[in-house]
């Protein structure tokens, strides 16, 4: 029998402590000697962790990246002094680089092996950030195709491990009984504004407002919002409380499975629920509204910060605009009203779309990156070494 290793392992964001909560249920079977304690999420309490620092209490978590940082320098301080009471053999950080290139800086200063869940998005924008992560860094897990060869192509040692998001996926099943009750005498239009407070408060107006565009035009469409949990379900009731009722969408909490499985069309706010949306193989307008102020500055900045030509993740991974993007801001809300319209009657645009999307999730939904995960850890703690950090054939940035 293994003697038991401590292993650190840190999320700031709701997204995350589901993906860590997966890695452990998985590590509880693969690596039963090991026992992880660190920054955690509720989810990740539920499978095993023990807390160091509780982000959620502190308000962090389930918020803005805003409030992380300004959460970080406490954070850190408790972090450093769990790492003096109890050294870890393995740091593991998820997600989040404002919090966690800080703290994998601080843990290669002790002599802690890295291993970073996630990467940070520098393909898409801040790719200076590369140079800094190959120092603190032993290992990098991705989660998309492309980004291996990337990052090693950047000096770091990188392997594509899969979309944690997938593995979630395949252990859902819709309720047949609600998608029938969400459905009006015409199509379902499903909104999905995102999952925190300050994207939900920007986009879902916008959204609500296409919704009622789309039904000036006589179109009879029924419509539904989608609430990653009961905080933002009374946040979504109370910015749709000064609709009339019959102009009122359902609400449904933490229940995506059953809303895209009997949704026609879809509203969705930029980010990773693109994939949740292809995943159910449905038309999608991706959404999302930066504020004057950051659009304003897009326009002659843009081509110096984001470095690709498309911004939905599902037009970054096709290298091609398979769904309609209306981003980072929407003078228009008339013309993402037609394209609605035109989606919903356009049979054969929509198989296309549809078409496209089986090509982007062809190497994602086989998903097992929690296993893989685990196989790096088991790897790292074994002392093997790491893949080739040199450039491989076919690296490449995607869109350029």
């Amino acid at each position: 029998m293994q003697a038991p290793v401590d292993i650190f392992i840190s999320v700031a964001e709701t997204s995350a402590d589901q993906h860590a909560a997966a890695l452990l249920r998985t590590a509880a079977r693969r690596l039963p000697h090991c026992r992880f304690y660190g920054l955690t999420g509720p989810r990740m309490r539920d499978a095993g962790a023990e807390t160091v620092y509780d982000l959620a209490r502190h308000a962090a978590m389930l918020t803005d990246v805003l409030s992380i940082i300004g959460k970080a320098r406490r954070a850190i301080g408790e972090v450093e002094s769990a790492w003096r009471r109890r050294p870890p053999a393995l740091v593991i950080l998820l997600d989040s680089p404002e919090l966690h290139l800080p703290l994998a800086e601080r843990a290669r200063r002790r002599g802690l092996p890295v291993l970073y869940y996630i990467a940070p998005q520098t393909w898409a924008s801040r790719p200076w950030r590369n140079r800094r992560m190959a120092r603190c860094i032993d290992r990098l897990a991705c989660i998309l195709p492309f980004e291996q060869a990337y990052f090693r192509a950047a000096g770091l040692a990188a392997d594509f491990v899969g979309h944690p998001l997938f593995e979630s996926l395949a252990t859902q099943q819709p309720n047949p009984q609600l998608g029938q009750r969400l459905r009006g005498p015409g199509p379902l239009v499903a909104l999905l504004p995102g999952s925190r407070r300050g994207v939900v408060g920007a986009v879902l107006p916008l959204q609500l407002d296409v919704l009622r565009r789309l039904r000036a035009t006589g179109a009879p469409v029924s419509a539904a919002v989608s609430a990653a949990n009961a905080d933002r379900a009374r946040q979504i009731n109370a910015l749709l409380r000064p609709l009339a009722a019959a102009e009122r969408p359902a609400v449904v909490v933490d229940d995506n499975a059953s809303l895209l499985s009997a949704a026609d069309l879809v509203l969705v706010a930029s980010g990773t629920a693109t994939l949740h949306v292809a995943h159910y193989r449905k038309p999608m307008i991706v959404l999302y509204d930066a504020g004057p102020l950051l659009a304003a500055l897009h326009g002659p900045l843009g081509r110096f910060v984001v470095h690709t030509p498309h911004l939905s993740l599902v037009n970054i991974l096709a290298e091609a605009r398979v769904v309609p993007e209306f981003m980072p801001r929407v003078p228009d809300r008339e013309a993402v009203a037609r394209v609605a319209q035109q989606l919903l009657a356009d049979g054969a645009w929509r198989r296309l779309m549809v078409s496209q999307m089986d090509e982007v999730l062809r190497d994602l939904e086989p998903a097992r990156a929690s296993e893989r995960v685990c196989e790096i850890i088991a790897e790292m703690l074994a002392g093997a070494q790491p893949p080739p950090r040199a450039s491989e054939p076919g690296c490449h940035q995607p869109g350029l």
